[in-house]
């Protein structure tokens, strides 16, 4: 029986050579290969499929025909995946990707595309979807314009992973994302914390907020905090507890702002408002009067110090990092850490107490 499977893979693979020897140049010997190929896979023969995708791939990167060889390995990969073949189906994933960057394949919509419809069918169990998604994005870093990768890629992942429960995995990708990404963070977030006790909600939705922050984007630090927050109340009503006037600049006119029962919710907020504004001394008194709800998550410290450079001019001796590498590879390795973000403070009173200060001060 194993002789029989020898003799027929080498007879297909003596037939497709016969095709790319002859018609290698034409769009029609790919289609023939193709077909071929289809054939093998739809009659079960996998290993045999598999291994002949392989060599007709590598015959076709050694004379530098690039796109034949990317077609073949995006047909194939596509199609052991849609008949359950994970294993035989990924490893032609991956070598689609090391023949992009052999050719130094540009991002386009077209190459993103094919890795996105690779995604798709893709079981989330299988380990070596994560090697393809790293591989992925790594081809996007070298081969584009963005020294983060693709941004619609890494929003296309934020996604995916999100809707597999991956939570943590998807953070990084939807901070590299595209500029629509910030709801969605916010959004997914939200989610997470339902998981966890309400009182820690805070932590969540700090993450994206002080790494925003950090990445010197406002405008995305607002959106996924009010996302975050109208996921949030629409559940727990009890999370907004009244609204007190602030000033946004010295000058101008007063304005409501909400008053949350978290301590940390509220600290985020005012320190979005201040982030806009030159008030050193603000920044700073506000993480005193913060300083135990922030003590919840270690990370919260190097962040802040961070934005404190960054909106400030505040220099804290720290070692060096680079910025983004540190949020990618540092914080977002693990869940929230199990202190919560009230920090003793989750009761109307103290929030209160803690808001009124803030006002206070930022007045």
């Amino acid at each position: 029986m194993e002789r029989e499977r020898e003799q027929f893979f080498f007879f297909q693979l003596k037939m497709i050579f016969h095709v790319t020897n002859s018609q290698m140049s034409s769009s029609k010997g790919t289609e023939k290969v193709l077909d071929k190929l289809k054939d093998s896979v739809e009659s079960g023969n996998y290993y045999e499929a598999h291994q002949m995708y392989r060599t007709v791939s590598r015959r076709y990167l050694k004379q530098k025909k690039y796109d034949h060889a990317i077609d073949l390995l995006f047909s194939g990969a596509q199609l052991l995946l849609t008949h359950k073949q994970t294993g035989s189906g990924g490893d032609l994933c991956l070598y689609m990707i090391t023949a992009y960057n052999e050719a130094e394949l540009p991002v386009s919509e077209e190459s993103r595309a094919r890795i996105i419809k690779l995604l798709e069918p893709y079981p989330s169990d299988v380990p070596s979807r994560k090697k393809f998604i790293d591989s992925a994005v790594s081809w996007s870093v070298n081969c584009g314009k963005n020294p983060s990768g693709d941004p619609e890629l890494h929003h296309f992942i934020g996604e995916l992973l999100w809707r597999d429960k991956k939570y943590s995995e998807a953070e990084p990708h939807f901070l590299a994302g595209t500029s629509n990404c910030n709801e969605a963070y916010g959004k997914m977030l939200a989610e997470w914390s339902d998981q966890d006790n309400p009182s820690k909600r805070g932590v969540y939705i700090a993450r994206a907020v002080l790494q925003y922050l950090c990445l010197r984007s406002i405008r995305d630090a607002k959106l996924s905090f009010e996302k975050f927050i109208s996921e949030v109340s629409s559940k727990d009503p009890s999370l907004k507890i009244g609204i007190v006037p602030y000033r946004p600049t010295l000058t101008g006119d007063f304005v409501d702002v909400t008053i949350y029962s978290l301590p940390l919710l509220n600290f985020l907020q005012f320190l979005i408002l201040t982030v806009q504004r030159d008030a050193s001394d603000l920044f700073i008194n506000l993480r005193n009067k913060y300083k135990n709800d922030l003590s919840v998550e270690p990370t919260f410290d190097d962040l802040l110090n961070k934005i404190g450079e960054i909106f400030f001019g505040i220099r804290v001796q720290r070692q060096q990092f680079n910025m983004f590498q540190d949020l990618m590879n540092n914080f977002f390795s693990v869940a929230p850490s199990s202190g919560g973000g009230g920090g003793g403070g989750s009761q109307g009173s103290h929030a209160r107490a803690n808001s009124q200060n803030s006002q206070n001060e930022l007045d």
